[in-house]
């Protein structure tokens, strides 16, 4: 049986990838010229431009990579090491790695250190079972109570960790972050960005090795509906009907299921599941291009009142971004919804965010050829707010056999790319399974018949 994939971002083509290696017919099928979803690239006066900052967490032990690993292509994906990471605060202070480090980091007061230790330290060494009873809760709830400077820090752990401030953060993920990031439970706190620059290589490498097992990657092909009869999926259609019996979708779940699909197609509960995905936050962020190199370190995150909450030296992580003699520099911060769709207040932020860089870095403004800010939002699918993460997230499954869910708005933990790849996992055996049960009931009725 085919399976059609709609969809040509992370998960898409991790899921597509991990059936083409079973041997299994796949289609990825793609509305926009390009595979990479939200972190598709774009070209700009010879730069490589991310829509946003992506890297990848926890490398080695992270989702992204278990998949290449599993598909034996490791070697196709020359990753760079993003390790020379800073805080900056009335001088920079280096970033903390792993739990001894943000004991020890010269950030925090030290009578501050040890009330770090007593909240951090059951974190790292809990169960992910214990920290799904965490999921409803926001993050603040431990943190409130901390001093204004150790809450700066904390402030800037988690825009590091989850590009947010902590009451939009559940507490049983950020819990299984120190777990990942624990080295003693087998984690890391290591990072990584594609080498050839442009985190949608990831995406490329992906699509390249469907091709190679027979499968088909189509661009520019949108689909407008999948069709259900009698509770099975029957067909999509993308320009035209096309029959096939098993479709998996990674697009974003609440507007998959009604933009896709007929009214009363899923029972109550999945419509309601979906709906409370329905959240967004903001961010502007702006590409600078410079003719002088301003720092060694490829991330700074400002603590304390600073518009730009992180600083990003691409080129330093990978000069492939730019061309020789040019530097590449992001800066971000999240804003509001209304700030984000208003253009004279994009350019307000973007200026502050300038006047940050060039306090830290004089010479910056000087050194500047050229800027391009970008104000988006993130859809439901990187929502890690209280009741919004792991399980809590949409099912892999409904009601309609046939039919699979994946993507970081999907049951996952991590955010991001990371949780993306990591849905692709969890949901693997059980398209599997489908299609298993669907070739054996056909040998039944062929040997019954």
């Amino acid at each position: 049986m085919e399976v059609v994939v709609v969809g040509a971002g992370i998960s898409g083509l991790c899921s597509g990838a991990m059936l083409a290696a079973e041997g299994i017919r796949v289609t990825v099928l793609e509305s926009s010229s390009r595979v990479g979803g939200r972190t598709a690239s774009t070209r700009y006066k010879g730069h490589i431009l991310d829509n946003g900052f992506h890297i990848m967490p926890f490398y080695k032990t992270s989702a992204v990579y278990g998949v290449f690993k599993r598909l034996g292509i490791l070697d196709r994906l020359d990753l760079a090491r993003v390790d020379r990471i800073a805080f900056y605060k009335d001088g920079f202070h280096v970033y903390p790695r792993g739990l001894g480090g943000m004991i020890s980091t010269s950030l925090v007061p030290v009578r501050s250190r040890i009330r770090l230790l007593r909240m951090l330290l059951p974190m790292a060494f809990s169960s992910y079972e214990r920290a799904e009873k965490l999921d409803p809760v926001p993050l603040s709830s431990v943190t409130g109570g901390l001093d204004a400077v150790t809450g700066s820090f904390f402030d800037a752990v988690c825009m590091l960790a989850f590009a947010d401030r902590p009451d939009n953060i559940s507490l049983g993920e950020f819990t299984r972050t120190m777990i990942r990031a624990n080295p003693f439970k087998g984690g890391t706190s290591e990072f990584a960005y594609p080498n050839v620059g442009g985190y949608d290589e990831i995406s490329r490498i992906l699509a390249e090795y469907i091709t190679e097992k027979g499968g088909t990657v189509r661009l520019s092909t949108p689909v407008s509906r999948v069709h259900v009869e009698s509770g099975r999926v029957a067909g999509i259609t993308a320009g035209e009907f096309h029959e096939c019996g098993c479709v998996v979708v990674s697009s974003p779940a609440y507007l998959a299921v009604t933009r896709l699909f007929e009214g009363g197609t899923f029972d109550d509960s999945i419509m309601e599941r979906a709906k409370k995905l329905d959240k967004t936050t903001s961010v502007v962020e702006a590409h600078f291009c410079l003719s002088e190199r301003m720092d060694a370190r490829q991330i700074v995150f400002p603590v304390g009142e600073y518009s730009a909450k992180g600083i990003f030296f691409i080129s330093n992580i990978t000069p492939n971004v730019s061309p020789e003699g040019e530097h590449l520099v992001m800066a971000g911060t999240p804003v509001s919804a209304a700030d984000a769709d208003s253009p004279s207040r994009v350019a307000e932020v973007v200026g502050e965010m300038k006047e940050d860089i060039e306090s830290i870095y004089p010479g910056f403004s000087g050194s500047l050829l050229w800027e391009k800010a970008k104000s988006w939002r993130f859809v439901e699918s990187v929502a890690k707010g209280p009741g919004m993460v792991w399980k809590d997230k949409m099912p892999h499954t409904t009601n309609v056999k046939g039919l699979f869910f994946v993507g970081d708005a999907t049951v996952s933990y991590g955010i991001g790319t990371d949780s993306a790849a990591h849905s692709s996992l969890l949901c693997h055996p059980k398209i599997l399974g489908f299609l298993s049960n669907v070739v054996h009931g056909a040998e039944i009725r062929s040997k019954a018949g």
